[in-house]
């Protein structure tokens, strides 16, 4: 490289350097790299600070070489203005580095262009095995024209052509039809960013329960606000039901969708209350390292229950119509709005969700208190609600089912409806789930 053309090295993030009785190893899950005892020194100086490449001994090129090869550097190249882009890992790439760049180049669908938090722009995609970083305003025109070979005048050329090089290398960049095969056209950009991030895939990204949130602000409260005036529920005898329930077979290979409610029998309030009692009433309360915690008859990660059940009431006999809260601790429904024409869009939205004639006797909206997991958990937070109201809408089935009552989940509502209905800032709590609940249709379709 020529004097104001040169390069800084440093171990990507998330590597280790691990010493054990079979030797030294660079340890980023789940790749590993064998290091001599000569070449421990280099590693340590890569792992501690950014190197400069040109300063390192002659010596080291077979290492760094090899390094660079295998991804485990993360390289940033400098021009006459400053950094100008930093090829960054995370994990080993699943293509050999490009001599040169292919004709006809674009962005993949799959890559997302984002501002990073310490300035330029983050070119990420979940099928790249690297990010890239672009630092200099002029050379990120290539972002919009990756198949341009020419700068524009006083764009440096050779600074281009290496961006177009490492994006097409990361796989950031593609040639050709990317989609050609189904198993990649089935997946949308959204759904597969989702999917890996969730699972902790990328080395360097922070996930898990990190408690992150400590820093910033004291943990939600396991209880929210209560809503007035309440509705006191019935409490179901437990030894009857233990006695008298259907087996869990039985209520397994009985579990249907019940689209539609019998017009004339409307489920009555005793019906929901023992509903929502074996469904989402709150156990016991617990504390742990001053996080408030909840048992409840389903599982929840981290025992956080960050979900919420709030019943918008159409035809429930003993029940006024309305939207209320659930109140798992006191057995109770709290009185949210009677009607409106925000709660009549839920119950309209539900029936065509369901392609039902009529609206149901009673919706169940499941929120989420995003709160209560994201104070703790990084990367995986929103994927874990989405599991917990799985495993919910399982419970809301099988206890219908032991009822006799007709539930069925829907796969779209009328969020905006309930922001409009609560007031609640919907990046506190929005809803996640619905499900409808009645009496089962004379004729069930």
């Amino acid at each position: 490289m020529s004097q104001d053309r040169w390069e800084t090295l440093r171990l990507r993030a998330g590597v280790s350097v691990v010493r054990t009785a079979a030797g030294t190893h660079l340890v980023g899950l789940p790749d590993h790299e064998p290091v001599t005892a000569q070449e421990v020194v280099v590693v340590r100086a890569l792992a501690a600070a950014e190197q400069r490449a040109d300063a390192l001994a002659p010596s080291t090129a077979p290492l760094l070489a090899r390094l660079r090869r295998e991804g485990w550097l993360r390289v940033t190249a400098h021009g006459p203005g400053g950094p100008v882009h930093t090829l960054d890992p995370r994990q080993r790439p699943d293509r050999p580095e490009p001599d040169g760049v292919p004709p006809g180049l674009r962005l993949s669908r799959f890559t997302s262009i984002v501002a990073a938090p310490d300035g330029g722009l983050r070119v990420t995609s979940p099928r790249a095995w690297a990010e890239v970083l672009v630092r200099e305003p002029a050379t990120a025109a290539v972002l919009a024209h990756p198949a341009t070979e020419r700068p524009a005048p006083g764009v440096d050329a050779a600074a281009w052509q290496r961006l177009r090089r490492d994006l097409c290398w990361a796989g950031l960049a593609v040639a050709g039809d990317e989609d050609h095969d189904f198993h990649v056209r089935q997946w949308s950009p959204v759904d597969l960013e989702f999917h890996r991030r969730s699972r902790g895939i990328g080395v360097g990204q922070r996930y898990g329960a990190t408690y992150w949130g400590r820093a910033y602000a004291p943990p939600p409260p396991a209880r929210p606000s209560a809503h007035r005036p309440v509705v006191a529920l019935p409490r179901p005898d437990l030894e009857r039901l233990r006695r008298d329930d259907p087996t869990l077979t039985a209520v397994l290979e009985a579990r249907r969708s019940a689209r539609e409610h019998h017009d004339g029998r409307p489920i009555t309030l005793d019906q929901l209350g023992e509903f929502l009692f074996r469904c989402a009433r709150t156990v016991l309360v617990g504390d742990l390292d001053g996080v408030e915690l909840r048992a409840r008859p389903y599982p929840s990660g981290g025992g956080l229950h960050e979900l919420e059940v709030y019943v918008v009431a159409d035809r429930v006999a003993g029940l006024a119509a309305g939207t209320y809260h659930y109140d798992g601790h006191d057995h109770a429904l709290g009185l949210v709005r009677p009607p409106d024409g925000a709660s009549r869009q839920l119950l309209h939205a539900a029936r065509d969700s369901a392609g039902a004639e009529r609206t149901p006797q009673a919706l169940l909206v499941v929120t989420a208190r995003f709160g209560r997991l994201m104070w703790k958990y990084e990367g995986l937070a929103y994927a874990l609600a989405l599991k917990n109201l799985g495993v919910l809408v399982q419970t809301m089935y099988l206890a219908a089912t032991a009822m006799g009552l007709g539930g069925c989940a829907l796969g779209a509502g009328a969020p905006h409806a309930f922001t409009h209905l609560t007031g609640v800032d919907p990046l506190v709590e929005d809803v996640v789930g619905e499900f409808t609940l009645g009496t089962v249709a004379q004729s069930p379709r």
